[in-house]
């Protein structure tokens, strides 16, 4: 009977979303949610061809407390390692390194449970947020496809 509810439970906890793969189709490419530092989310884009490289992670304060709903408005700070406008200042990298492109945006999840499509803006450098970015949330096939975030 233990083994037969043991088995049970951890077929049930294997069939949970694994929410940390959370994964959307951008206006600006694939972004996969890369991993939870704390109450911060870092989520990663792939602007390019070549799934390897690291164009864009996003640092999004307070979406780690908010994995299982609850989801709304976020600020935080992108940071790249190329772009066409640099800062005057370097930004450093909660994973390491630092970079002189980086700057602010917003999102705001459109539901507030997972899955969610979500909406923002980003600005460069100190610049308030403009520039538009949409996020189609990727799920099943969708998601099998998306970068894995290796």
């Amino acid at each position: 009977m233990r083994a037969t509810f043991l088995t049970a439970l951890a077929c049930s906890v294997l069939a949970l979303p694994a929410l940390a793969d959370e994964a959307w189709q951008t206006n600006m490419g694939p972004i996969i949610w890369e991993q939870t530092l704390g109450s911060d989310a870092v989520l990663r884009l792939y602007s390019g061809e070549d799934e390897s490289q690291v164009d864009v992670r996003m640092i999004v304060p307070g979406l780690g407390d908010d994995m299982m709903g609850g989801r709304g408005t976020y600020t935080g700070l992108w940071i790249a390692y190329d772009g066409d406008v640099a800062c005057s200042v370097e930004m450093v990298d909660p994973l390491g390194g630092k970079s002189a492109y980086w700057g602010t945006f917003t999102l705001t999840f459109l539901e507030d449970g997972f899955p969610s499509d979500w909406a923002g803006a980003y600005g460069e450098c100190l610049n308030p947020p403009s520039a538009p970015i949409q996020a189609h949330a990727l799920v099943g096939d969708e998601r099998a496809s998306a970068p894995l975030g290796n």
